[in-house]
């Protein structure tokens, strides 16, 4: 599908295909119990509203905007986290050799995706506020699904 071409059906292709995520996302996020409302609306039904509170504007265009925004903040958080993992190990600083290696590589990720979520994004984002508890499980999730699924957190050959 992503070919090394860069003719312009192949261009296209791909800008269409971005807009077509891009517009699904927000459609998604959007609705009510499909997206980050209805998130809000069962933590409030179930009495879990400490976990996770927001001061919505009076525009739902503006809503939607601003909760994709934080979103999308604590995604590219995310993927720095990544690439300066990807480059510490490529320049043979981290090794992940053995199990041990591994555990403490992931808990690592989880307290700096944890502190830079904690102390940059939801400053920046006031009208989000999120517990500690939901955060650090939502990031625990993240990266079991990344250290059991990503070639990047394969255990690698000791040197000798």
């Amino acid at each position: 599908m992503f070919n090394k071409k860069k003719d312009l059906p192949s261009v296209a292709a791909i800008v269409i295909l971005a807009t077509f995520i891009i517009v699904i996302v927000a459609t998604a996020a959007s609705l009510p119990f499909f997206g980050f409302y209805g998130l809000v609306s069962i933590s409030e039904k179930y009495q879990l509203s400490s976990l996770l509170k927001v001061d919505y504007f009076d525009s739902k265009v503006f809503n939607v905007l601003y909760i994709l925004l934080a979103l999308s903040s604590g995604y590219s958080v995310l993927m720095i986290l990544e690439v300066i993992f990807i480059v510490l190990k490529q320049r043979n600083i981290v090794r992940l050799s053995s199990l041990y290696h591994k555990l403490i590589s992931f808990v690592l990720l989880i307290c700096c995706s944890f502190l830079l979520t904690r102390v940059i994004v939801l400053s920046l984002f006031q009208r989000i506020h999120c517990s500690n508890s939901l955060l650090l499980a939502a990031f625990f999730l993240i990266y079991c699904f990344f250290f059991l699924r990503s070639d990047t957190y394969k255990k690698q050959e000791a040197i000798l």
